[in-house]
Formats: structure tokens, sequence, C-alpha cells
């Protein structure tokens, strides 16, 4: 990638610039294409539960449940958390209770497993409030994305129909199935990210662009489409309208660790270090969420500050997650070399 070269000596410079030229191309892409490996694992549900005043809701209980008949149950930690993982993707509900007071209770949220632009998590917000026990719970409105009540019954049966080919890698007829879902409704929010999704997979990026345009459009603060039309800008090298829009998609969507990865990128790009690595060290602080490339890009911050064993240790912590990487002889190389630049008198 441009702009790391003059990080180095000429004794590190040629190896880690060819793998982060690329690392650049297949950063993302491999969540953004939804390999059949990332869909046997599902998705990580998680959220926060808080009462009206915004305080956390503590040990409350959180049920799940998918149309199709997994139902699953957790109480929320002293911040008012909680996760769920290895959920199929499609249709779900959220409700939370208090198991001490039966009348305090969430609305019940239907939502549908988004795209996996850049990601395999969703995160669900809930508050907990005092409720009439003989009235039941309404589906909470979430975003645009979520009102498939307006969506036409064969518009979404097209949509389903390419969530399963895209998670099967059949870009090419899973594209077909989301264009035909936006012939019978235009305004398909969903249907616009993941046909953009799918572009960018194929190296589109001004077609995928202007998908997500045409989505944010329709909801400016759709998370997923301002942090595709992100990654757009990333490559294109625009890198101050990509932090931008990373910086709004986080926003939109708080604690996505791969957003952070990105947007510690894109400040990188633009020399702005200590933006990058609040962006980065945050995207390495999820439990249960990993983004390990943050540690090369870290890795290269500190060598540009000429903090050679940070960046060694960086490098080692990538190495040890991804021990069997294409890349982890030429890191290791780089690794040593770093390490005998921290020791130089």
């Amino acid at each position: 990638m441009r702009g790391y070269k003059g990080l180095l000596r000429d004794t590190t410079r040629s190896t880690l610039v060819i793998f982060l030229n690329r690392m650049k191309m297949v950063l993302i892409l491999a969540s953004i294409s939804s390999t059949c490996a990332a869909q046997s694992a599902g998705f990580i549900i998680g959220g926060q539960v808080t009462f009206p005043n915004g305080s956390p809701a503590q040990r409350v209980l959180v049920t799940l449940s998918t149309r199709a008949g997994l139902s699953r149950q957790t109480f929320t930690n002293d911040q008012g958390r909680f996760e769920f993982t290895d959920i199929p993707g499609g249709v779900f509900t959220v409700l939370a209770t208090s198991p001490a007071d039966p009348l305090q209770k969430s609305e019940l949220v239907e939502k549908e497993t988004p795209s996996r632009v850049m990601t395999d998590h969703v995160y669900v917000n809930l508050v907990l409030r005092e409720g009439d026990p003989g009235k039941q719970p309404k589906p909470g409105v979430i975003t645009v994305e979520d009102a498939d009540q307006r969506v036409p019954k064969e518009a979404r049966k097209a949509f389903r129909q390419g969530l399963k080919l895209k998670d099967s890698n059949d870009l090419d007829k899973a594209l077909q199935s989301f264009s035909q879902a936006l012939t019978l409704y235009p305004g398909y929010l969903r249907a616009l990210v993941e046909r953009g999704d799918i572009y960018i997979a194929q190296r589109q990026l001004e077609q995928a662009a202007a998908e997500f345009d045409r989505a944010l459009k329709i909801n400016g603060r759709d998370g997923a489409a301002l942090r595709g039309l992100g990654y757009c800008r990333l490559e294109n090298r625009e890198f101050a309208e990509a932090v931008d829009l990373f910086e709004k998609s986080i926003s939109a969507e708080p604690n996505k660790p791969n957003t952070l990865l990105l947007l510690g990128i894109a400040n990188l790009e633009l020399d702005r270090r200590e933006s990058a690595r609040q962006a980065l060290q945050k995207a390495l602080s999820f439990n249960g969420e990993p983004v390990p490339r943050a540690h090369v890009y870290l890795a290269n911050l500190y060598a540009r500050e000429h903090k050679y064993l940070q960046a060694a240790e960086e490098l080692q912590k990538y190495i040890d997650t991804n021990p069997l990487s294409p890349e982890a002889t030429e890191l290791r190389q780089v690794e040593t070399k770093w390490r005998a630049l921290a020791s130089a008198p």
C-alpha cells in the first residue's frame, strides 16, 4: 500500500510492502463474499438491554427464537450486554424480561440477519419498560431495512433465494435473485446492500458504490451501506471520505470491529496516527469478535514511529492467530528484521 514504503529501512521494505499490497486486496473480501465456512459458523447476535433512562439492565433474561424453531436464553452482564453465538441466518426475535418483575419487559423485536458486508455480527438494543401483562408485545421498529411487511411476498422470496445462493458462493445467480427482488420492489434496501456486496466481491467497485448510494438515499443511517460505500472509497484511495463514512457507520452501528479496522486503515493512510491507533486498538478489544489483521496495521503504525519492538510484537500476535497463513513465512522474516532493528545500538 502506498504510504508504507517510507516506514521501513531497506532490509524490511520489500517483503512487507508486497504483503500489504496483497492484504489490501483481500483484507475484507473474505468477509464480504460470505464463504461457506463463515456461514457454517453462523451469526453472533449481541446487544444491550437498558432502562428508559439509559442505565444498563443487569441480570435480565434475554430470549432469542428463530423461525426454524431454535430457542436460546441468556442473562445480561453488569453492563446490560448479552450475546448469542452460532445463530443460523434468517428471521429471529429477541425479548428481554425481568425475572424479578414480570411486568418489566422489552418489546418483542423481530429482525432478519443482515448483509454479511464486513461482518457476521448483529447488534440489537432493547429497552426494558413496565408493560401491560394482558397486551401482546408488538414487533419493534428497528430501521427501514427491517420493515419487511412493506416488501411484497415475491420480492422477499427472491431476496431469500439470493441469500442462499450467495452463501453457497454462487454469486452470479445470487446477483440475479437480488436484481429480481429489486425489480419487484425497487426500494428494497437490503437487496441493494446485498447487490453492492456482490459487486465488491467481483471487484466492480463503481457498481457497488452506486448500490450503496441508492441504499443511503432510502436510509442515510444504514450502517452496512455506509460501511460498504466507505470500503469503495478506501479502495479508490479517497481516504478522507472513507473516514467520514466509516465514522457514520460506527455511529449507526456501534461496536463493529471490522468497521473500526477499516477506519484505522483509512486514518493510517492519511497519517492520522493517533486516530488510527485508537481505532485499531478498539477493533482488537472485542472478546469473541477477532479482527487479527488489525495487528498488521498496528505493527506498521509502530514501524512508522520507529518503535520496532512493538511492531514486531504486533506481527507476532497476528502470526500466532494465523500460523498457517500463506503470508506467515514472510511475516516471520519481517518480524525477525524488526527485532534486529530494535536491538541495534
